[in-house]
């Protein structure tokens, strides 16, 4: 009969494993995700109510709310664009032998985000599973093509020959990546909420596997290194991702501080990115350039090197509340727009932690650009406020910078399209 491994979310199982031959999910989970989570064996496969043949324990397992793993699967590389470009590559290798998918991806994703989770029991299958095992297809045929909305919509567009729709259907879902499917569903508000979940115990109390073979840290191969311009900017994103964005935070690392930082100021950073593009390194690696008048003319030089999709070159946004900002200069006092000449990380901390008015003093002027260089006065009494508060529980204004950590992860996840 084996020992089973499973990924579900609710009372739906979407993925599972038997002794040693199994899906490693723990990318999906942090490892503090450890939690109670349910275990379904079948018990009397005769009793008339359907609860009755099945058993619920609940053992150790890894689980998350899917609102948090969709993050996670979008960092993976599981956006809906690229959901959708993996589904038609199916289709098209399914076409291929001879298996006909007449199920176009936007009615299979209205399908996912519609269907009422709740209402899907794969357990009520426990029976059946424990002595033959399930793969996706029969997934899809026992559990989803039968709710009465999906089928009527699946009869409608392959045809009512409730055969062909199951036959045809099960062989194409047999070899589908449970992420999409988990990606889809994560955009169905019914489902946000609801716990996704990846029952090891059993596993690993027969011995098929360890404990720290399943709850471990993500591997070096997802995580991305963020560079920039000096290690106060790396120190502030590194505070923000870690106090904001918890659930994904373990998806990003930066230099050790602890040592002189290798790439402070523009012309380092940017001689690093040329370096990468030249010995096409396997890290993931995301370069942020200042929105200055320097940071500008790195970044533009920048575009015409040929980039490895590992590697991702952007700099800093371009924000309303720059566009009419106090500066001094040679003609005295000012309001500017300082998009392109002066923006740096610190002008997305808040300015009210400071009692003083956020000012740019214009310094150099390049000859080559036809523009001045500027820089943000007392920004280092803005990072050190920075760096004390606690964003979780202090009223410290974080709206700049979570718009800047949201940019960057935008950037990141669409970066091949």
């Amino acid at each position: 009969m084996g020992t089973m491994i499973c990924l579900g979310v609710g009372k739906m199982e979407i993925d599972w494993g038997k002794n040693n031959i199994f899906s490693d999910h723990s990318v999906l989970f942090k490892e503090d995700d450890i939690k109670q989570v349910p275990y379904f064996y079948a018990n009397d496969i005769d009793a008339e109510d359907p609860e009755d043949r099945v058993i619920v324990e609940y053992k150790e397992g890894l689980s998350r709310p899917l609102s948090s793993i969709k993050k996670r699967l979008d960092l993976l590389g599981y956006t809906l664009a690229n959901v959708e470009s993996l589904y038609n590559e199916l289709v098209r290798e399914a076409e291929l032998h001879s298996i006909e998918v007449a199920l176009p991806f936007k009615i299979f994703a209205t399908l996912l985000k519609e269907i009422d989770v709740a209402k899907i029991s794969t357990p009520d299958f426990a029976y059946e599973f424990d002595e033959f095992g399930y793969d996706l297809g029969e997934f899809v045929r026992r559990c989803i093509i039968p709710e009465k909305e999906i089928y009527s919509r699946l009869c409608h567009t392959v045809g009512e020959d409730r055969t062909t729709v199951n036959s045809d259907l099960e062989c194409f879902f047999e070899n589908m990546d449970p992420y999409i499917i988990l990606r889809l569903l994560a955009e169905n508000p019914s489902s946000c909420d609801l716990d996704v979940y990846w029952a090891y115990a059993d596993l690993v109390e027969a011995g098929w596997t360890k404990k720290n073979e399943i709850v471990k840290s993500l591997g070096e191969g997802k995580k991305i290194l963020i560079v920039t311009e000096g290690s106060t900017d790396s120190s502030i994103l590194q505070k923000a991702i870690a106090e904001l964005y918890p659930d994904i935070s373990d998806f990003f690392s930066f230099i050790d501080m602890t040592d002189n930082y290798p790439f402070t100021g523009t012309g380092n950073l940017y001689n690093f990115c040329c370096g990468l593009s030249k010995i096409g390194v396997l890290n993931n690696v995301i370069a942020i350039f200042d929105n200055d008048s320097a940071g500008n003319e790195k970044y533009e030089k920048l575009k015409s090197i040929r980039k490895q999709p590992n590697l991702l070159i952007v700099k800093l946004p371009n924000m309303p509340e720059f566009e009419n900002f106090e500066t001094i200069g040679p003609q005295g006092n000012s309001y500017e727009d300082i998009n392109g000449t002066a923006a740096a990380i610190e002008c997305f901390l808040d300015f009210a932690s400071v009692d003083f008015p956020p000012v740019i003093r214009w310094t150099s002027y390049s000859e080559k650009l036809k523009k001045y260089q500027g820089v943000l006065q007392r920004k280092d009494d803005y990072t050190r406020a920075f760096l004390k508060a606690n964003l979780k529980t202090d009223d410290y204004n974080t709206s700049k910078i979570r718009m800047l950590i949201d940019y960057i992860i935008d950037q990141w996840c669409n970066r091949l399209q």
